[in-house]
């Protein structure tokens, strides 16, 4: 047998070679996936709670978002159904925000203008509530983003029940403390129990 020469391999059981194929396949899409969600407290605490759930999620709701430098990614108004986190580049949010609900009758609205890096996050409020984008993000380099997509994510969250309960809890707080701030596409995680 020469050894330089390409050896075509007859697999015994071509099943196994599909499912071992596909299990690779799968560590390296959550091993490219999972460091930039767990920056986030939520996504860190789920994955030590639920780590073939975090498997999951990263397989089936994270998607790959390129951007080109000076290009826009969203803009005021649009409808939202993704958690952007940037993995590499940067990029700068904008946005002209009104006062929160509670504030004095004649409050000033707050001008926002933050650049944002590698393991920042974006929308979060999408993967909990309905979302419009209350800003502006366009690219200052190439910038490539995952983005989480809402309806998967709560697909592959809702398939176990003490993953959706903690989810839904976290999202309780997520979503009060939302109410009770400045909406932005750039928030705070809440408190993760």
């Amino acid at each position: 047998v020469d050894v330089l020469q390409p050896q075509q391999v007859r697999a015994k059981d071509p099943e196994k070679v599909r499912r071992n194929a596909m299990a690779l396949i799968s560590e390296i899409l959550e091993e490219m996936g999972a460091p930039p969600l767990i920056e986030h407290p939520f996504f860190r605490s789920f994955r030590s709670r639920h780590p073939k759930l975090q498997t999951q999620l990263c397989n089936e709701a994270l998607v790959p978002v390129f951007h080109s430098a000076n290009e826009i990614v969203f803009t005021v108004g649009e409808s939202c159904s993704m958690m952007y986190v940037i993995v590499n580049g940067s990029a700068q949010y904008a946005a002209q925000l009104p006062p929160p609900r509670d504030a004095p009758v004649g409050t000033a609205g707050t001008q926002v203008r933050k650049t944002l890096r590698s393991g920042h996050w974006l929308s979060e409020a999408a993967l909990w509530t309905g979302w419009v984008h209350r800003g502006e993000l366009r690219t200052l380099s190439d910038c490539l983003f995952f983005g989480l997509e809402a309806g998967w994510f709560a697909r592959v969250i809702s398939s176990q029940k003490s993953a959706h309960a903690f989810a839904a809890s976290y999202a309780r707080k997520f979503v009060e403390g939302l109410n009770r701030s400045i909406q932005s596409d750039i928030t705070e995680a809440g408190p993760v129990d």
